[in-house]
């Protein structure tokens, strides 16, 4: 079979700063290439899901994969070879391993059936494939760059004629999708161009138009749309100016400024719908979108949830919802499914489902929960300067507050967030060692020093954040959201951060380490504050590990470097002796959590504590992830539910991971893998930090958008008072009064 040609595509648009062909919608694209060809690169600047998906495409039916209901998705291709009975990838040691390699058996490669009839899914337009393929060359330049770091076991096998063979195979596949009427085409790289297959006639294949096609789906939607436009179903335009009780129709309200109170039922339970906000640089709050609900019986007085009513969506507010239940307390009195919320394009839709009825009001002026002297206090002691012009005036209670935190976290952290000098590094660090040697809540081992396990009691709430790989205003956002920081002071709640504070993700920053160390200070600093409030577990980047690479980058050794250079070789030495001190796994009878996996053989807790005579569980622990085809060692639904079995947890207690973000776009996902309890967190994403924390007898998920609190904190200035501490605040100062305080957690040490 000849080879076809190919031609630029003519019609093009730009996703996420990539070129793609005119007519290919964004939840279509497969990317799929030879190892080394940039696929998990292109992907995540997508924020699509990367290095997930093995799809066998030998195998009947692989089109209906539940791997390909998410996209834009990376995928690797198991493919049928002469002479071989079953589908092998391209690094598989069965096709490398052959001499001369082998071609590709397109007779095998299974092909979905043609539409027959309008209600039945067309397959070939489902999926747009995006095939790189780079140059031999280069791939074989790229692969054995990386190498040299064995970071991917693909590499251990390697030569110019490998790579030559690989890009040639999945070459001679686009061809054949194309020819069966897939839609494909190539790029070589990912700032190339996007190519089509040229017919042998010389004709280009044509573009899949982008008008939607005739479907029940598509009328139907045709016929809700036209009904809106005719003012069918849409409800009441209401112009809320006092209470209104809703009925059995819709109503829709313009979007505004004022938040909204709702009642359910006959004042059974009031809630309030608030524009949501975050904080810029120059302490402004500035509108997301969004709307938030939140039940203001408790809102900013203790540690709560709420709601996210996201643009274009809907919720329905009810007790049926175990996490509303737990949020919002509800009464017997709320039905199941009480009120429907829809944020529409220009307005929001209430419709009540309940026979006993919904109200809504504007909140015109909302009642002072704080007293009018303090807030004028706190007005008068936060004046905020940049480049010598005072920051918007905190007239929003819940603005004040989170200011009025953050001003105590500058004290926590002994002024503004900068590189301490080194020989307070070096103090700091050796303090926060020497309280590792006794750290609370963490049987002993065999040598007398805490173990691999972290025990925390039922009291203490925990705050759970996972990897946020030196995002420093993510752990700020946090401290100051909800009432979290309040509670670590008072002694109620433990912020656990399950490892990866360091080497920074963003694209581009992969070698800045500055970060990491900005972030670990502060860290270090909230140790010494709270003792008994804030723990560390161990992640795989909590070392100096020549393994240990992203995209490339050693960061693991440019790590050691760094603090070597900037702060000496003991420095260094003694963040070694950090990792080694930290736990594994922190349990409670609220939640299990480490940083990557469950184990894949049966442990106890007397095993967890003497992890140091383990190391190959301490690499699952940290290391491991999802069982995929192309990953047979990874963890199973079957590994999460012995985990929690073996330390005696019921079989609904939440697992909560990091290490393996799902996507670029999210920052926690639930029940991943279609394992129930079993959570993933990513507290890095730069735009919005997840957190898990505990409300009621709830774990709850929360989102929150990340504020700019960096620059609003250094640029503080705090007058002169008689608390010598506040006017003092420098670098070694709080931490050596916190160190002499009894801690208000002591109360709750329990044995062990």
């Amino acid at each position: 079979m000849p080879d076809l040609s190919t031609q630029p595509v003519e019609s093009l648009q730009r996703l996420k700063g990539i070129e793609f062909p005119g007519d290919v919608r964004f939840r279509q694209i497969l990317v799929t290439g030879p190892p080394g060809a940039g696929k998990s690169t292109m992907i995540r600047r997508l924020g699509g899901w990367s290095e997930e998906g093995y799809l066998d495409i030998s195998r009947k039916y692989w089109w209906r994969s539940e791997m390909l209901s998410v996209r834009p998705r990376e995928i690797h291709l198991g493919l049928p070879m002469l002479g071989m009975v079953d589908a092998v990838s391209v690094y598989d040691p069965a096709f490398l391993d052959c001499d001369p390699l082998p071609s590709v058996d397109l007779a095998r490669i299974a092909l979905p059936p043609r539409q027959l009839f309008f209600l039945s899914v067309d397959w070939y337009r489902r999926y747009v494939f995006d095939f790189l393929l780079p140059p031999p060359e280069l791939v074989f330049e790229r692969r054995s760059a990386r190498a040299r770091h064995h970071t991917h076991p693909v590499d251990a096998q390697l030569s110019l004629a490998i790579c030559t063979a690989q890009v040639e195979v999945f070459r001679q596949v686009a061809e054949h999708l194309h020819r069966k009427g897939f839609n494909v085409y190539v790029r070589e790289g990912i700032d190339s161009t996007p190519q089509r297959f040229v017919d042998p006639s010389g004709i280009a294949a044509a573009a899949i138009p982008r008008r939607r096609r005739f479907t029940f789906a598509n009328v139907l939607a045709r016929l809700k749309a036209f009904s809106a436009r005719l003012g069918f179903g849409v409800g009441r335009h209401l112009r809320l100016h006092g209470a209104y009780r809703l009925g059995d129709s819709k109503v829709r309200v313009t979007l505004g400024g004022l938040p909204i109170e709702i009642t359910l039922g006959l004042d059974d339970k009031r809630l309030r719908l608030y524009p949501e906000t975050r904080i810029n640089h120059l302490g402004e709050a500035v509108k997301v979108g969004s709307f938030v609900v939140v039940d203001p019986a408790t809102h900013l007085r203790q540690i709560g949830g709420f709601l996210r009513l996201s643009p274009k969506n809907w919720l329905v507010l009810g007790s049926d919802d175990r996490i509303q239940q737990a949020i919002f307390d509800y009464p017997e009195a709320v039905d199941g499914h009480h009120l429907a919320l829809i944020h529409g394009r220009d307005g929001l839709v209430f419709r009540n489902l309940s026979d006993a009825g919904t109200t809504i009001a504007p909140i015109v002026e909302e009642p002072k929960v704080i007293r009018l002297k303090r807030l004028r206090r706190l007005r008068k002691r936060s004046r905020l300067v940049d480049q010598g012009i005072p920051i918007a005036p905190m007239l929003d209670k819940a603005r004040a507050l989170r200011m009025n935190r953050l001003q105590r976290l500058r004290k926590i952290f002994g002024g503004p967030i900068r590189l301490v000098p080194r020989d307070q590094a070096l103090a700091l660090i050796e303090k926060v060692n020497r309280l590792m040697h006794n750290e609370v809540y963490r049987p002993r081992d065999d040598r007398g020093l805490p173990g691999g396990l972290l025990v925390l009691p039922r009291e203490l709430i925990p705050i759970v954040l996972a990897d946020m790989h030196a995002q420093v205003d993510n752990l700020l956002t946090v401290l100051t959201q909800n009432a979290f920081l309040e509670a670590l002071e008072d002694g109620t709640a433990a912020l656990i951060i399950l490892g990866d504070a360091v080497h920074c993700e963003v694209d581009g920053q992969l070698r800045a380490m500055e970060s990491s160390m900005i972030l670990m200070d502060l860290i270090f600093r909230l140790k010494l504050h709270f003792p008994e409030q804030v723990f560390y577990i161990r992640g795989n980047h909590d070392s100096f590990s020549e393994d240990l690479a992203k995209e490339g980058v050693p960061q693991g050794l440019l790590w050691a470097r760094e603090l070597s250079e900037l702060r000496g070789a003991v420095y260094q030495r003694a963040m070694g002796d950090f990792y080694r001190l930290l736990p594994y796994v922190v349990m409670s009878p609220d939640f299990l959590a480490c940083h990557a996996a469950a184990p894949k053989t049966k442990v106890s807790k007397k095993m967890l504590v003497q992890l140091y005579q383990r190391p190959e569980l301490v690499l699952e622990l940290i290391n491991n992830r999802l069982q995929r085809a192309n990953r047979p060692q990874g963890y199973t639904r079957r590994d999460v539910k012995r985990f929690r079995k073996n330390l005696s947890l019921d079989r609904e207690t939440p697992f909560i991971v990091g290490h393996t973000p799902i996507d670029r776009e999210e920052t926690l996902w639930l029940n991943v893998d279609g394992i129930d309890n079993h959570h993933v967190l990513f507290s890095a994403n730069p735009s919005q930090v997840g957190v898990f924390t505990r409300v009621g007898e709830t774990m709850v998920p929360l989102t929150y958008p990340v504020d700019e609190l960096t620059p609003i904190l250094n640029a503080m200035v705090f007058r002169r008072t008689a608390d010598a501490t506040e006017a003092t605040a420098g670098p070694g100062g709080p931490e050596d009064e916190a160190a002499a305080k009894e801690p208000a957690a002591r109360r709750l040490r329990q044995g062990g």
